[in-house]
């Protein structure tokens, strides 16, 4: 995360992106949207946002006079029921869950001291087709179900032959669309 000093030059009518006075666009995500709302061309902001190419996506837009006044350090809100959530420190109903809904539908996690290095380096998959082995399994039903539909009007007299037929059929598509991927 990068955070600097900016003027606003313009601002897209939806208030989802705007340029700043580097003559960069940055784009908002969904949460600071509101803020940029508030704001108007020629204001001074603090923005602190995350470069994904060429792109530039915010994550925290707050004006200049108010980024001034602001505490250096924000510290986890105290609930009035005890619990609060791990990650944002919002306050919950009670100890039933460790996250609020918003984190825990988001994902988010405890954020961890910069000093510890991660060991391991687990690749996640974004994907709503599920993981790899279920796009496979998926991919091999697929395949089988046109192969079993084409030997269906064959006509075969002899079973053993229909479903070498199948089988060699359903590898030689499933080779096909894997190469085509």
């Amino acid at each position: 995360m990068t955070e600097i000093k900016l003027t606003i030059l313009a601002k897209k009518s939806d208030n989802k992106a705007f340029k700043g006075s580097d003559g960069n666009w940055y784009n908002l995500n969904a949460p600071v949207i509101p803020y940029l709302e508030k704001m108007n061309k020629g204001d001074e902001v603090v923005v602190e946002f995350e470069k994904k190419g060429v792109s530039r996506y915010v994550s925290k837009l707050v004006s200049a006079s108010a980024a001034r006044v602001e505490a250096p350090v924000e510290e986890k809100k105290k609930s009035s029921t005890g619990y609060a959530c791990e990650v944002c420190g919002k306050e919950l109903k009670n100890g039933k869950f460790k996250k609020c809904y918003t984190c825990n539908k988001s994902g988010a996690t405890k954020k961890e001291d910069s000093k510890s290095t991660p060991t391991e380096v687990k690749k996640e998959y974004k994907s709503n087709y599920g993981s790899p082995e279920d796009i496979a399994g998926k991919e091999i039903g697929c395949v089988l179900g046109a192969a079993a539909t084409v030997a269906g009007g064959c006509g075969f007299k002899d079973p053993e032959v229909a479903a070498q037929f199948v089988k060699t059929l359903a590898e030689s598509l499933l080779d096909w669309m894997r190469a085509k991927k």
